[in-house]
C-alpha cells in the first residue's frame, strides 16, 4: 500500500465539483475552456514578448543610425578643423609680414599705386589692354 502524505489536502476545482453533480459531459467542456484560457494566456505572453523584442530592435537600430550619423559629422568637422588650421597658419604668416617694411612697400605700390621719387608711373586701362590684344590677334589671322 502507498503511504499517504500528511498535510496535503486535495483541492477540487469547480469543474470536478460539477462532475460529481452532473456527470462527465460537462467536465469535458469545462476542461476545454481551461485549456483555451491557458492558450489565451500563452498567446498574450507571446504577443507581449514579440512587442518587447520589436521595440528593442527599433531602439537598437535608431542607436546604430545615430552612431553612424555622429561619425560622419565628426569626420566633416575634422576636415573643417584642418582647413581652419591651415587658414590660421596663413594668416599668422601674413601677420608677420605686415610689420616687414618690404611687405608694406609692396602693398603700397600695388594697392595705392605709390611710387618712389624719380620713378614714372604708367597706368594702363585693363579693358583697353584686352581690346588691343584681341585686335592684334584678329589682324594676324
Amino acid at each position: 500500500m502507498k503511504k499517504r502524505k500528511k498535510g496535503r489536502v486535495k483541492q477540487f476545482t469547480e469543474a470536478e465539483m460539477r462532475k460529481s453533480e452532473t456527470g462527465k459531459a460537462e467536465t469535458v467542456s469545462t476542461a476545454g475552456t481551461v485549456r483555451k484560457k491557458k492558450r489565451v494566456k500563452l498567446n498574450q505572453g507571446r504577443l507581449i514578448l514579440t512587442v518587447i523584442v520589436v521595440i528593442l530592435i527599433a531602439v537598437v537600430g535608431m542607436s546604430i543610425k545615430n552612431v553612424f550619423d555622429l561619425r560622419a559629422e565628426q569626420k566633416s568637422l575634422q576636415e573643417e578643423n584642418q582647413n581652419l588650421l591651415q587658414q590660421q597658419e596663413a594668416l599668422e604668416a601674413e601677420l608677420e609680414n605686415v610689420n616687414d617694411l618690404e611687405y608694406i612697400e609692396e602693398q603700397a605700390r600695388i594697392q595705392l599705386r605709390m611710387i618712389k621719387p624719380g620713378e614714372i608711373l604708367f597706368v594702363l586701362d585693363k579693358e583697353q589692354d584686352k581690346d588691343d590684344s584681341n585686335g592684334n590677334d584678329e589682324k594676324d589671322n
